[in-house]
């Protein structure tokens, strides 16, 4: 396996840290030893609050020494936390689904990227073209090649556009390319088109100049990234979760409170990327760990949409596969960390 990252960034310990006003159960945690544990998650701007967590310190105040490993796609997460080399995980809500139903035993717990309070959150996905390709529009993707991350999010979103514009399978050709080296494809005319996700395409439009924007969101589905653990690990290791969960919901209420300084956080894991750009690209990516009606609303769209692309055989329970309980209670408990947000009806699901 390859990381992306040139090393694993350690947490920074507790005993280091000046925290106040931590109560309840992060005062806990603080008084025991940090728990060494390894996340895994994908290396663009969806992954930030498992990178700030770290770099600021939010994991070791709720009693983790987290380390971080960074990985090209959702599908080596997956595989990875299956295989044992993480003891946490990420996954777009399609891939888990798929996930499932290939019969991996991993259970979501928290979104790690999303928002609870919308139908709608594609504003991370886009799709643009090269200069002088002579694409404006959807439409104008007939007979081009376009390069993308093929099985993931971006295909998806690829396939939603193309719907719309009444295109088919046959007029577009997909071929894969590294999300991270979307300029450079664009830059060398490898490819006509890409579809990614942030920081990727704010990084394309940027650097490479006559870039098209053809795409940008445009509500087709809501994009959802969970946190992962093995069941296990979920029903054995209350207490990691729980402190994960803690780490994961300061770090995204600082995010949003904060997002220059979220974007210098980040730089240190994408250090090819500068923080005026991650910075842009933070603004498209909304950071909402709740779990609530409109993430069940996203779970069906997905499998109606995967069933359609004949990536599913049909639907996929939320109910067995999402638990709740842990994330419920930390929102019970740090109501100040959610404030800023719309409220919105939070489900009760748990394991089976």
């Amino acid at each position: 396996m390859r990381w992306t990252h040139a090393a694993v960034v350690h947490g920074v310990l507790v005993g280091i840290l000046v925290v106040t006003g931590a109560v309840g159960a992060s005062a806990v945690w603080a008084q025991a030893p940090p728990e060494r544990v390894t996340l895994g998650a994908v290396d663009n701007l969806l992954s930030a609050l498992s990178m700030i967590g770290v770099s600021r310190g939010f994991f070791a105040k709720h009693g983790l020494n987290a380390d971080l490993k960074l990985f090209r796609s959702g599908q080596e997460v997956a595989k990875a936390l299956a295989a044992g080399d993480i003891g946490i995980g990420t996954s777009a809500m399609n891939n888990f689904q798929t996930e499932i139903q290939a019969g991996l035993e991993h259970v979501a717990y928290i979104v790690i990227m999303g928002d609870g309070a919308s139908r709608d959150n594609d504003r991370p996905l886009a799709i643009t073209a090269a200069p002088g390709s002579g694409i404006q529009k959807p439409a104008d993707l007939k007979g081009k090649t376009v390069g993308l991350s093929l099985g993931g999010t971006a295909e998806l979103y690829l396939r939603a556009v193309m719907e719309k514009a009444q295109l088919s399978e046959e007029d577009v050709k997909m071929v894969q390319v590294v999300p991270a080296n979307s300029a450079q494809a664009l830059r060398a005319k490898q490819v006509d088109a890409i579809s990614a996700w942030e920081p990727w395409n704010t990084q394309a439009l940027q650097e490479v100049p006559g870039t098209v924007e053809v795409a940008r969101g445009g509500g087709y589905f809501n994009y959802v990234i969970f946190g992962l653990a093995k069941k296990s690990t979920y029903r054995d290791r209350p207490d990691l979760t729980r402190r994960v969960i803690e780490g994961m919901a300061e770090s995204a209420w600082w995010t949003r409170q904060n997002p220059h300084e979220a974007a210098l956080a980040v730089s240190t894991w994408l250090p090819t990327l500068g923080v005026p750009l991650l910075e842009a690209g933070l603004k498209n990516v909304p950071f909402d760990v709740r779990i609530t009606d409109y993430t069940r609303i996203a779970w069906d769209q997905s499998y109606r949409f995967l069933s359609r692309f004949k990536r599913l055989q049909g639907p996929v329970p939320m109910q067995g596969w999402v638990d709740t309980r842990q994330l419920n209670q930390v929102i019970r408990d740090n109501p100040s960390w959610f404030a800023d947000l719309k409220p919105s009806p939070l489900l009760e699901l748990k394991l089976r």
